[in-house]
């Protein structure tokens, strides 16, 4: 008898373990499974590069996007990571006819997830429809943009291995007089100059004009009034300028010849900046 009780109990452990293993695994796709676009993907493959596979193309080709869970109502926020920058928008998920779709500020656009994101395997598809030009007649076919599970950078940590820090200029520092020549007018925007630390500046470009909003990243090391600095994603390329910090919570640039900012100009030029912290 007691051999035919224990015989039960352990088949009935072993269901009740089976259940378990299942309601995880269960629990684990709706959680991780193809139905959630939040986290990091890598694009791997972007038919406006031709052929290039990601192993061809150098680091700071590569571009990453990390997505924020979306709420009830299929809204999110995602930043997409690129040659040390980093740029935030958002989207918005939405189904129709049994298709889902992500508009990221511009159209709806299909998309669909394959794989398990548990097993960092997941693979996410999205599809620019056939567009016609009505002024050439000519139709260029659809295009599909893909991603894997991948890790995003993170530009944040990627200081120089030795650096030094000025006290004085840890913070942050902005100015509303750069601007941009466009044809015959001049586009302004906001730079915001952040210097942590941790051996790492943030240039944060803003413009209502420019429709922009980035982050740069770079490696820098200050002393005895000397700014050296590299983007992260290309800490050989040195660029050195000199900086005098005012006793009125002002920061200034000089000797700044450097001319490979995001606009082909000055990094800082000679305008004023005034402490944001």
């Amino acid at each position: 008898m007691n051999e035919k009780k224990n015989g039960k109990k352990g088949a009935l452990i072993a269901v009740i373990s089976v259940v378990v293993l299942i309601a995880a695994a269960a629990a684990a796709y709706l959680f991780f499974g193809p139905k959630t676009i939040a986290g990091d993907w890598e694009l791997v493959v972007n038919p406006e590069l031709g052929n290039e596979t990601p192993d061809e193309a150098q680091s700071v080709e590569k571009v990453f996007y990390t997505f924020t869970k979306p709420g009830e109502y299929g809204d999110g926020t995602y930043k997409t990571y690129f040659d040390g920058g980093v740029e935030e928008g958002a989207y918005k998920l939405s189904e129709k006819d049994g298709k889902r779709y992500i508009n990221m500020g511009t159209e709806d656009l299909e998309y669909r997830i394959e794989g398990v994101k548990l097993f960092k395997a997941a693979k996410l598809t999205i599809t620019y429809p056939e567009f016609a030009d009505e002024q050439t007649g000519q139709t260029a076919p659809s295009q599909d943009y893909i991603f894997e599970q991948a890790e995003s950078p993170k530009y944040e940590k990627c200081s120089y291995k030795s650096y030094e820090t000025d006290k004085a200029l840890v913070g942050e520092w902005t100015t509303n007089e750069r601007t941009l020549g466009y044809f015959s007018e001049d586009l302004s925007y906001t730079q915001t100059v952040k210097f942590t630390d941790k051996g790492i500046m943030t240039i944060h470009y803003q413009s209502d004009d420019l429709a922009l909003d980035r982050y740069m990243y770079y490696a820098y090391t200050a002393e005895n009034g000397e700014l050296s600095f590299s983007l992260v994603t290309d800490p050989d390329t040195v660029y050195t300028v000199s900086y005098e910090v005012g006793g009125d919570g002002t920061l200034k640039f000089t000797e700044d010849n450097t001319s490979d900012s995001i606009f082909a100009d000055s990094f800082f030029s000679d305008v004023v900046y005034s402490s944001a912290t």
